[in-house]
């Protein structure tokens, strides 16, 4: 006869609806309870019926995403590509909510995918702040970061990179390479990956013994034009900083300043070396080929993901929340020289 949810909640000495919740939504169930609970199951060979299962839980096999500004950035298909196949291993499918860099329209996107009866929700890019507290507790469903860090006071796991580190890295590679006037064009936003790539960069001229100067770093909102501007601007104050090589933030930035070195009569790397962020697949095909910083956005994708799996019990992984770094890797090509 088939183990019903009863003799498993007797075996670990709880209720029955607490076994309902580690079946359901054990992110809502604490560690070793929900450990006991799962232990009772492999005892009992206990197996959950799929249709009550789902009628009881609601769930809809789908999964929520919340981008900044849709999925036709240059990394956001490669991250949308990771998390789509890991979704489809998983049978589950994705809901994508367009936030267009708004705070507002974020917190909108919550409570549209809570009515649209998400499983998961994965949030992109942007930073959570205590704003998005009482939503998030009030959905009750589990939900990850991507490339965005936790400034809320819930307990959100995150996937990224290391940005201080892979900031500093590229200051070092530069100073290695006999640069010792650099600038960098940054990202506006303050507590984003991109400004924990200012503080690497920061970090690494401090640690060389190299001057730190507010003219030689300038900001954008990492688009093309974006990068365009601020490396106009770099120019403009160019008989002062001396500039022999520049870190861009994103390589999306990084190609728009390149573009302002061949309008202005000027050469990448004769001129000026130029480092971007992200390595885009048009990183490769740009003309010098850039070298940049990889992150691994299919696999963050993926692992964010993963993680949701767990949550919601469909596979044994760690839950815990914190933030989960992945390897960056700097991939030297052809926009950097040695300097004599």
């Amino acid at each position: 006869m088939r183990v019903t949810i009863r003799e498993v909640a007797k075996r670990a000495g709880v209720s029955a609806a607490t076994v309902s919740r580690v079946l359901n939504k054990p992110n809502l169930v604490e560690k070793e309870t929900r450990r006991r609970v799962q232990a009772a199951m492999k005892e009992l060979d206990f197996k959950p019926n799929a249709i009550a299962r789902g009628l009881s839980s609601r769930q809809t096999d789908t999964l929520g995403l919340i981008v900044p500004a849709g999925i036709t950035d240059f990394f956001f298909n490669e991250l949308y590509q990771g998390i789509r196949e890991a979704s489809q291993s998983h049978n589950m499918r994705v809901l994508v909510f367009d936030s267009e860099n708004s705070p507002e329209r974020a917190m909108e996107g919550f409570y549209f995918l809570g009515q649209h009866q998400v499983d998961g929700i994965i949030f992109t890019s942007k930073m959570i702040t205590e704003d998005f507290d009482p939503v998030i507790q009030r959905l009750g469903l589990p939900v990850v970061l991507v490339l965005a860090p936790n400034g809320a006071k819930t307990p959100i796991p995150s996937f990224d990179i290391d940005n201080v580190r892979a900031g500093f890295d590229v200051v070092s590679y530069l100073v290695s390479r006999g640069h010792r006037r650099i600038g960098m064009i940054a990202g506006k936003v303050p507590d984003t990956p991109w400004q924990q790539r200012l503080q690497g960069y920061e970090s690494g001229l401090k640690h060389f013994g190299l001057p730190f100067d507010s003219q030689a770093v300038q900001t954008g909102e990492f688009s093309f034009d974006d990068g365009y501007r601020a490396m106009q601007r770099l120019l403009e104050k160019q008989a002062d900083l001396q500039l022999t090589a520049v870190f861009s933030a994103s390589d999306e930035m990084a190609l728009g300043a390149m573009r302002c070195l061949y309008d202005n009569g000027l050469r990448v790397p004769d001129d000026m070396s130029i480092v971007g962020f992200d390595d885009v697949k048009v990183a490769r095909m740009v003309v010098p080929r850039l070298t940049t910083v990889a992150q691994p956005f299919s696999e963050i994708g993926a692992q964010s993901v993963h993680w949701l799996m767990g949550a919601l019990g469909r596979v044994i992984t760690p839950s815990e929340t914190g933030t989960y770094f992945l390897p960056h890797r700097f991939v030297e090509r052809e926009s950097v020289r040695t300097l004599v």
